[in-house]
């Protein structure tokens, strides 16, 4: 190889190491979930010290396309019912798109909670300066922000978070073991941490108990002197990585959602 040719080969290679982000630099290969999955909750409600049934929830991934390009469509419904739904009704709907590679592309949150309706959107665009987005969050007809963000990192959303959580490759990390990312939460681009909090039973709502990796996700920024938990997830030890039980906090109390079935895993499940 003449010495010109060398010199253009590392130059280049240079230039894609200081180069900032793009969407190559969020990509991710995923082999722990498959479009057509579809996981079935049952909802509960914590007010107080007791967790009451309160409803149903599902996750799904759908194949779909965005820009034209093929993508995920992963969607997660929540909706109260019975005694709770009469003191607190509950009706979300949130819906993340990503890349193939699981590159974040829009996240929308349809929220009927109480009296209020909150619609809340989050719109990326990827450039070789980086990525830049557009929340907005409308609630009970009054717009309460709309701001941009730019970052040279990856951002991820409410429910983006989730599935960029199940491939994490947890044969390299022990209990205590963290990784952090940017996260939008709000109007507030801040840090996502999530670490292992090691393994453990988990009895789901079909009879079954799975054994179980633990991740408490939490949030932390300048405005925080102490990180704020912002969701307990357990997954399977296994290469589905599946969530049996998803823990949230809301403004007043907090939610449970433990797996009743399934469908589409990728993997065949013990």
């Amino acid at each position: 190889m003449n010495k010109k040719l060398l010199f253009m080969i590392f130059a280049f290679i240079s230039v894609l190491n200081w180069m900032p982000l793009s969407s190559q630099n969020c990509k991710i290969y995923n082999d722990v979930f498959q479009g057509g999955e579809e996981l079935n909750y049952d909802l509960y409600f914590k007010y107080g010290i007791l967790y009451t049934k309160a409803g149903n929830s599902k996750l799904s991934v759908t194949n779909t396309t965005y820009g034209g390009k093929n993508a995920y469509k992963m969607i997660l419904r929540a909706q109260s019912s019975g005694a709770v739904d009469k003191l607190f009704s509950l009706n979300d709907t949130l819906t993340s798109y990503m890349s193939k590679d699981l590159v974040p592309l829009s996240f929308s949150k349809n929220a009927y909670e109480g009296k209020d309706y909150t619609v809340e959107t989050i719109k990326y665009t990827y450039t070789t300066k980086g990525v830049s987005l557009n929340t907005k969050r409308v609630k009970n007809g009054t717009e309460r922000f709309d701001v941009e963000f730019t970052s040279t990192n990856c951002i991820y959303d409410f429910l983006s978070i989730v599935f960029y959580a199940r491939t994490l490759d947890y044969t390299t990390m022990k209990k205590g073991s963290e990784t952090s990312v940017e996260f939008m939460s709000g109007k507030r681009k801040v840090k996502m941490v999530i670490e292992h909090r090691g393994i453990e039973k988990m009895k789901a709502n079909d009879g079954k108990k799975y054994n179980c990796i633990k991740l408490l996700l939490s949030i932390s920024d300048d405005a925080f002197e102490n990180k704020e938990e912002a969701m307990t997830v357990y997954i399977t030890n296994d290469n589905n990585r599946m969530p049996v039980r998803i823990d949230s906090k809301l403004k007043v109390g907090s939610t449970r959602a433990i797996l009743k079935n399934y469908k589409g895993n990728k993997h065949t499940i013990e």
